[in-house]
């Protein structure tokens, strides 16, 4: 069993998957990617949903271990009412954040990964996992900020966080 499952990690690692670094873009990829995800983030400011997810998922195509996008790909779903879609994007955001902090260390991650966690419905959840994250990282102002009864908390009560999160 042992063989098959580092067989698979090994060929996903090739195919971009499995917690390796993040591929490398050449400029004009980066330049296209930055292009896609500004023209999106209009689209979506613009309330063109559906264009903003195409343009999303247009860029993750290009870069597609950037948890960032995957996020901004499940806001336009879920402005869409397609829950399962926004879920999904969400999980896998969660997952490449995870990821992330594994190889990288950032208390930036851990916050993230606490917001995708409140946006997938799981507040409770994402507030312990702020909770022990502040006692990992104590000295971390992002994540003393989020943890404030005016940061994580208070956003929960928004009528924008309620209409991106599931």
């Amino acid at each position: 069993m042992k063989p098959l499952v580092l067989f698979l990690c090994f060929a996903l690692a090739l195919l971009g998957g499995c917690k390796g670094k993040p591929k490398e873009l050449s400029p004009t990829e980066k330049l296209a990617v930055e292009n896609l995800i500004s023209e999106a983030q209009f689209a979506f400011q613009i309330r063109e949903y559906s264009r903003a997810e195409e343009l999303f998922q247009r860029a993750i195509t290009l870069r597609e271990d950037f948890p960032e996008y995957w996020v901004l790909l499940g806001m336009s779903r879920r402005r869409q009412d397609n829950l399962d879609g926004a879920r999904k994007a969400y999980k896998h955001a969660l997952e490449l954040h995870k990821d992330r902090y594994d190889r990288e260390k950032k208390d930036e991650d851990l916050a993230q990964q606490a917001w995708v966690l409140a946006l997938l419905g799981r507040r409770d959840d994402a507030l312990k996992f702020l909770e022990q994250s502040l006692k990992d990282h104590p000295d971390s102002p992002m994540l003393r900020q989020m943890a404030d009864p005016r940061g994580l908390p208070h956003t929960f009560q928004t009528d924008q966080f309620k209409e991106l999160a599931l």
